[in-house]
């Protein structure tokens, strides 16, 4: 995680600059991250809040804005399903981009016994990480936003960060499909509202996986 601290933190300081400066005041934006902890969402919600927009609008935006955590969900559900209703209620609040990549990567499979070889450790210590890198960049954005000048373009290691991440999981060819369908239409969907664009990609992303997985079983099978 900490090759992503850096970055991760940039990102939680650029989005909490723009909830400040969207009309939030401090405790608002401190509490909005503890509640909500979904930088991309509060970042699509952010111009609806300083436009004034229903209510209804800006909770749909949210909404289809965090769907992929479906997808990621459904991921780990077989290496979390043991465990109580509100422990994996709180493995699904602390999870997110990262450490679910990061989690993957480490455990390509849930474990076939009793015991979770550390899986639930690995993900808690990545997730926790993550939650407090983002508080972090919380408060600096809180403290010190109004000092930071935009001519630094903070916001752009956020993305780099993510880059950084998605490259070396990229290791077979339906990763590289995947990943493939996921950038072209991101570019096509780019100018959809409520950052479709974002639930648009995933779903290409997962769906080329999908079939290439199919396609690859056939051909085995054949």
């Amino acid at each position: 995680m900490h090759e992503f601290a850096l970055g991760f933190m940039a990102w939680s300081i650029v989005t909490n600059i723009a909830l400040l400066s969207a009309g939030l005041n401090p405790m608002q934006t401190f509490w909005f991250n503890f509640l909500v902890f979904a930088g991309s969402a509060q970042l699509a919600v952010m111009p609806l809040i300083a436009g004034d927009y229903p209510l209804w609008t800006i909770w749909f935006t949210a909404f289809v804005v965090n769907l992929r955590f479906v997808i990621f969900s459904a991921a780990i559900q077989p290496y979390f399903k043991k465990y109580p209703f509100w422990g994996r209620v709180g493995i699904g609040y602390f999870n997110g981009d990262i450490p679910f990549a990061k989690f993957l990567q480490k455990f390509p499979s849930p474990s076939k016994s009793s015991a979770d070889h550390g899986q639930l450790s690995y993900f808690l210590g990545m997730a926790l990480s993550n939650w407090l890198v983002w508080q972090a960049g919380v408060l600096l954005a809180i403290a010190f936003g109004t000092y930071i000048p935009n001519t630094w373009g903070i916001g752009f290691a956020g993305a780099l960060a993510l880059v950084a991440l998605v490259i070396p999981a990229i290791k077979d060819k339906t990763s590289l499909v995947s990943a493939i369908a996921a950038i072209f239409t991101c570019i096509l969907t780019v100018n959809f509202p409520y950052r479709l664009t974002i639930v648009c990609s995933v779903i290409a992303g997962v769906g080329s996986a999908v079939l290439m997985n199919a396609k690859f079983k056939k051909v085995r099978y054949d």
